[in-house]
């Protein structure tokens, strides 16, 4: 029986074949492993939003509605008017107009408009209690959320029960991320805060 000989060409043709199989398997379990990497780190976004709805109470079933959150925020923002007034007249601050407060996401800090007379009584307030600028910022970016929510839902959809994790991913596909990490700012005072959004630095 005769035989044929393999020449070189054929073994280099085999081996080509082979390691770029090899090489596209090694792509495939990459794609998969930072696909699964990405969803369960998520984004920064999606992270910080988590974490703010973290704070909203929640029943047994864990879920929450849009009108929910936005209810939480509302009693956390009203809660802290009261207190925080309270401590600004004691300090003889003058509590009877309202207030421009801001917060600075670069600095951490919660400052008074320029131009105020208790600027700098307010100021160190703020630096003082650093629990309610953790609580100012936190109604800032849950009323953030709300008027994201408000603008683009029908009050049906806005009254639907979520798990969070689905909230969260529909407010991060719908929110402005140059907005959410930006400042913001909000008028308090006189009893009855009033929340902007808007940077109110001056």
């Amino acid at each position: 029986m005769s035989t044929q000989a393999i020449g070189s060409g054929g073994y280099t043709n085999a081996y080509s074949l082979l390691r770029a199989a090899n090489e596209e398997e090694q792509l495939v379990a990459q794609a998969k492993k930072v696909d699964q990497e990405a969803k369960a780190s998520g984004t920064a976004m999606g992270n910080d939003i988590m974490s703010y709805l973290d704070k909203v109470p929640k029943g047994s079933d864990g879920k929450l509605s849009f009108q929910e959150v936005d209810d939480y925020r509302t009693t956390l923002e009203e809660e802290w008017d009261a207190a925080v007034m309270a401590d600004l007249k004691k300090l003889g601050v003058d509590v009877s107009t309202k207030i421009p407060l801001t917060y600075d996401t670069t600095t951490g800090k919660v400052t008074v408009a320029s131009g105020n007379e208790d600027k700098a009584v307010i100021d160190q307030y703020f630096e003082n209690n650093p629990d309610k600028v953790e609580d100012f910022n936190t109604i800032l970016q849950l009323g953030k959320l709300t008027t994201t929510a408000s603008t683009q839902l029908t009050q049906a959809s806005f009254m639907q029960s979520l798990q969070q994790e689905s909230l969260a991913w529909w407010y991060e596909d719908n929110s402005d991320p140059t907005d959410w990490f930006s400042g913001g700012g909000m008028l308090t005072g006189t009893g009855q805060s009033s929340y902007t959004g808007l940077n109110l630095l001056v």
